[in-house]
């Protein structure tokens, strides 16, 4: 879709984020009015769904709002966790990611013009929606917001409270804004946070764990977003990478590159295939690599994975000014790539089948990593049975807890419709997990949703407060 610049990045300063984050995404979280749009019919694997708009006028210069004839194309989920307490971070706990068509008016001259653009929705269950946008092309007019402009809007308060930011982009210096509305009065926020323009990690190689050199070549295709911006922005997307220099490509990746607030720069990689095919000493598909710049500091993180079905090469290497520390860990970031059958309270099982492809990668191993993409499914009920495809996230952390998270995007079996929503938290070797499923109605009713703490003691209803297909059904894209 869009096009992110892998230029040469500046001298870094500030913190690492890791914990900040997930405070700040917390803190930030927005608020929506639940819409009546019914999810619409999936085509290619992918959901769609219809965006009603809601405009709300920034500073009375122009609104965003979605299309009220598009439909949105829903290309992944990420967890909520236990109470958002395992998810991803730079990921947004909950959030949804997809792509549709944008309207932008100026309401100074009237004029109305429509944009494409991917976006990130998040949702806490309480009423609090966050939503990014960010612009891959424009389709009518001549005013539309450029390509790799950024905006982003957070509710708080039943929307009484709105966080606006934007960040307008143009070759001689973005227009970035950030303004809190509320009902005293609109207030700015000094910001010179650059969502639209990322400076890349590893811009300039970085040593992985056979000692090879990988390197950006080019720029990524960006695919998807997640991030509350002005505080942090995380794109996703696809690029290839040199090895020792090589005069062409050495392989493909999925790849995200992250900023905050801090300062800090990331960027992960999951290798997906050998661009040449000529294999040798190529990273092999699965390969996971993340790179965390800050303070003039690079932690390279490598997972190399076996072709021969051995041990992967695992790496984490600190490099500062005064010399290379090698830091011992095992955190495997390649697990997160096997997909696990979940078992359902009611005793229906859901049996992954075939191969996990993948679609994205996030997270900032050796801490943590998710993997997305896409894999199916044998439902089976006990008094039907069927089969479905569905949006997967799986997430791991260095403690060995992990997090699966499942949308459906077709099926054969109605005890699973499409957008209905499963996840599954287990808590390393406790034998604890806890099991959350969203089976959405096919007659527009209440949705079937439980929640269930599994433990060696006993099952335990867990109080349900999250109705995470709702979500999918709703724009939270409120217009900034």
């Amino acid at each position: 879709m869009g096009k992110h610049s892998a230029g040469k990045r500046d001298s870094i300063m500030a913190p690492s984020r890791f914990d900040l984050q997930v405070r700040l995404a917390a803190s930030q979280a927005t608020s929506m009015t639940r819409r009546t749009s019914k999810i619409g019919a999936a085509a290619g694997g992918l959901l769609g769904l219809a965006l009603l708009p809601l405009a709300v006028a920034h500073a009375d210069d122009w609104t965003v709002s979605p299309d009220p004839l598009s439909h949105e194309t829903i290309t992944g989920i990420y967890g909520y966790g236990f109470g958002g307490s395992l998810t991803t971070p730079p990921s947004v706990s909950g959030s949804i990611q997809g792509h549709g068509v944008f309207d932008y008016n100026d309401v100074t001259t009237g004029k109305s013009v429509e944009f494409n653009g991917i976006e990130s929705t998040s949702h806490d269950g309480l009423g609090d929606v966050n939503q990014a946008v960010y612009v891959t092309s424009d389709i009518s007019g001549t005013d539309a917001p450029s390509t790799g402009s950024v905006f982003d809007t957070s509710n708080m308060g039943d929307g009484a409270f709105v966080n606006v930011y934007s960040d307008i982009y143009s070759p001689s210096g973005d227009t970035i804004t950030d303004t809190v509305e509320t009902p005293y009065g609109n207030y700015t926020i000094p910001t010179t946070f650059d969502a639209a323009h990322i400076l890349v990690a590893d811009a300039g190689g970085v040593t992985i764990g056979n000692g090879d050199i990988i390197d950006p070549a080019g720029s990524q295709t960006v695919s998807a977003i997640t991030g509350i911006p002005p505080l942090f922005i995380a794109y996703q997307g696809s690029e290839p990478f040199y090895v020792d220099g090589s005069e062409s490509p050495a392989f493909n990746a999925d790849n995200t590159i992250t900023q905050d607030i801090l300062g800090t720069y990331t960027e992960a990689v999951l290798v997906t295939s050998d661009a040449k095919g000529a294999g040798g000493d190529v990273p092999a598909a699965g390969s996971i690599f993340n790179t965390i710049d800050y303070g003039g500091i690079q932690n390279v993180y490598s997972d190399l994975t076996s072709t021969t079905g051995g041990a992967d090469v695992i790496t984490d290497t600190l490099d500062t000014p005064s010399g290379d520390y090698l830091i011992p860990i095992t955190f495997d970031a390649a697990k997160a790539e096997t997909t696990s059958a979940i078992n359902l309270p009611n005793g229906a099982e859901l049996t992954p089948e075939g191969t996990f492809d993948y679609s994205g990668v996030n997270g900032l191993p050796p801490e943590n990593v998710s993997v997305q993409g896409m894999q199916t499914f044998v439902y089976a009920d006990g008094d039907s049975s069927g089969t479905l495809n569905a949006d997967v996230t799986n997430t791991l952390d260095l403690f060995g807890n992990t997090d699966e998270t499942l949308l459906v995007t077709s099926s054969t079996d109605p005890a699973a419709p499409v957008g209905s929503v499963f996840e599954t938290v287990n808590w390393a070797d406790t034998g604890i997990e806890n099991v959350y499923s969203d089976i959405v109605s096919a007659t527009g009713g209440a949705d079937t949703i439980t929640d269930t703490l599994v433990t060696p003691w006993g099952d335990f209803t867990i109080p349900i407060y999250l109705d995470a297909a709702a979500g999918l059904a709703a724009d939270s894209f409120s217009g900034i």
